[in-house]
């Protein structure tokens, strides 16, 4: 299933049923709950909670990305509850690329017949990024390797959230944990580094904008954030901004390839039409601001 390429091409209504999944999910994980992390598309949400008309609107997702925590994988006992708990929700194996079913990636179908797609990452300094992180029996249940998705349990937020439960059986509130600000950041200019994804760049610059105090929140976090033992690999995050949203000629930096690939992602429209060209440009300007301010203030580049 290919994701789409365009923030138009995006639905509210399947960003909310994706809710509803996660929802689902937790409440079913039972003491498990505590070892998963939200990740990825749907995690803008919870970084912004203003909504239109007071920002502009975030593309949303159609996919839950959870990061869990390796000492489950490495328990019999706990994704044998996990893989129980998941078929009792009506989650079934989903496809990859190739359309061949996986352990890492579960489907599930909403009331409105929207398929929700369910992805399990995990982070094992062992395993290159991209290998499927091996299990200690013949579980049905697995994880994809994403190096640095275990930022998460050190940086991240909770939230509860309330949504009716998938199968009409109520509604329920559970205690979301999800990326904050500056592991969302980092593992979100991994991806746009390895892929040159627009819903990437677009996800990363929007929370920059318009998470909890703005820029110079996030500003504060990530100050907070390098005087950790993870202080590396935000290092390594700043490089990659710095390489793809900016430029050496101060004034061109608008033309990099992350500015572009948010501007691209978030105004469709013909490439020779000169009122589209401009609204691009003017996007790209902005979002090549947001991140030399970032990196400004933290101290790099000049």
């Amino acid at each position: 299933m290919s994701k789409p390429q365009f923030l138009v091409d995006y639905s509210q209504e399947v960003t909310r049923d994706c809710e509803r999944v996660l929802v689902t999910l937790f409440s079913g994980l039972g003491p498990w709950r505590n070892s998963v992390f939200l990740v990825g598309g749907l995690t803008p949400r919870y970084l912004v909670t203003a909504r239109p008309p007071a920002v502009p609107a975030h593309a949303g997702t159609g996919d839950i990305d959870v990061v869990v925590d390796l000492a489950v994988l490495a328990d019999t006992e706990a994704y044998r509850t996990l893989e129980e708990n998941l078929k009792r929700m009506g989650f079934e194996r989903a496809e990859n690329d190739k359309g061949v079913k996986v352990n890492w990636r579960w489907k599930t179908k909403t009331d409105h017949g929207v398929t929700v797609i369910l992805e399990f990452l995990a982070d094992d300094p062992k395993v290159k990024g991209g290998a499927l992180q091996e299990l200690p029996t013949e579980g049905n249940i697995s994880a994809v390797n994403i190096p640095h998705a275990s930022l998460v349990f050190d940086f991240h937020d909770r939230m509860e959230v309330t949504a009716d439960l998938l199968g009409q059986k109520g509604r329920a509130t559970e205690t979301i944990p999800y990326a904050n600000i500056v592991s969302f950041s980092c593992l979100k200019a991994f991806a746009f580094d390895h892929r040159r994804e627009g819903k990437d760049a677009h996800d990363l610059v929007y929370c920059l904008e318009h998470g909890e105090g703005g820029l110079y929140g996030a500003i504060a976090k990530f100050k907070d954030a390098l005087t950790s033992k993870h202080a590396g690999i935000i290092g390594d995050t700043l490089a990659i901004l710095q390489k793809r949203f900016c430029d050496p000629k101060a004034d061109e930096g608008y033309l990099r390839e992350g500015p572009v690939a948010v501007a691209r992602f978030e105004i469709e429209g013909d490439d020779g039409d000169p009122d589209i060209r401009e609204q691009r440009a003017l996007r790209q300007r902005t979002v090549n601001d947001v991140v030399s301010r970032l990196l400004g203030d933290l101290g790099i580049g000049g």
